[in-house]
Parts: C-alpha cells; structure tokens; sequence
C-alpha cells in the first residue's frame, strides 16, 4: 500500500505540472490573440487612411488640372504652352497616384485609357500650339470632356 500511495503522490505532481503547463499555453495563446486583433485593427486603420489620401489627392489634382485647363486660351498664346505643361504635370501625378493606389490595395480609381486619351489630347494640343494654329477650342473641350470624366471616376459617379 506503501508503493500505492508514493505513484499517487508522484502522479498528483504531474497534473498539477501538466496544468501549469496548459495554462502557460492558453496564456501564451490569449497574448497571441490579443496582438493579432490589435495588428489587425491597426492595419485596417492604415489602409483607410492611405486609401483617403489617395481620392484626396486624385480629387486634388483632378480639380487643379480643370482649373488651369479653364484658363487655356481658344487662340494659342505666349503662356499656352506653360499651362499645358502644368496640366500634363497633374495629369501625371493622377496616374502615377493611381498606379501606386493599384499596386498597395488592388483598387484603381480611373481606368488607364482615361489616362491614355488625355496624354493623347495633350499630345493634340501641343502640336496645334507648335504648329501655331490659331483655333484650339475643340483641342480644349475634348481635354476638359476627359478630366471631367476622370473626375467622375474618382468620385465614383462613373464605374472604373
């Protein structure tokens, strides 16, 4: 009986080891759970605000290329090629804003012909200016048709 009650003596130190040991575990585990939810929520945090950066900035180019597209003369000027090349400045950063939108979330705003046809419309309308032509309303209103497009990819009134 003596033998009996040492192996219960030996056997009682083992659950209590194997409970520590399960509670270890479990704790480790509820830390692991714990950082993950946190991680998570802050991921998704970071992807909300690079995504609002994004439509910031598209709707922030978007709005300046029309405006200085506005103030393009229907006659060719000494300032015309100077505001053409800002309008292809913002046109650029779109795209390139764009592009890195695509690559970190997947979503695009504006399709790439969008950007396709108003490089080809800038490309139009800088050959009228070095040409010295005299008439580039259609030029023009072509350019504002397309950023007024872009501009409602980006808001979402169009889909991409």
């Amino acid at each position: 009986m003596y033998q009996y009650a040492a192996q219960n003596q030996h056997r009682a130190g083992f659950v209590t080891m194997r409970n520590r040991v399960l509670l270890i575990l479990t704790l480790v585990l509820l830390a692991l759970v714990v950082f993950l939810g946190i991680r998570t929520i802050t991921l998704q945090s970071y992807r909300t605000r690079s995504e609002d950066a994004y439509y910031h900035s598209l709707s922030s180019d978007v709005a300046s290329a029309i405006s200085v597209a506005n103030r393009l003369d229907s006659t060719t000027s000494s300032t015309t090629s100077y505001t053409l090349g800002l309008v292809r400045q913002y046109v650029y950063s779109m795209e390139r804003v764009n592009g890195m939108c695509s690559s970190l979330t997947g979503r695009t705003y504006v399709p790439q012909d969008a950007f396709a046809a108003l490089y080809t419309d800038l490309d139009n309308y800088q050959t009228l200016v070095l040409g010295n032509k005299k008439s580039t309303v259609e030029t023009r209103e072509m350019l504002l048709t397309h950023l007024n497009l872009v501009q409602g990819y980006i808001n979402g009134v169009l889909a991409s």
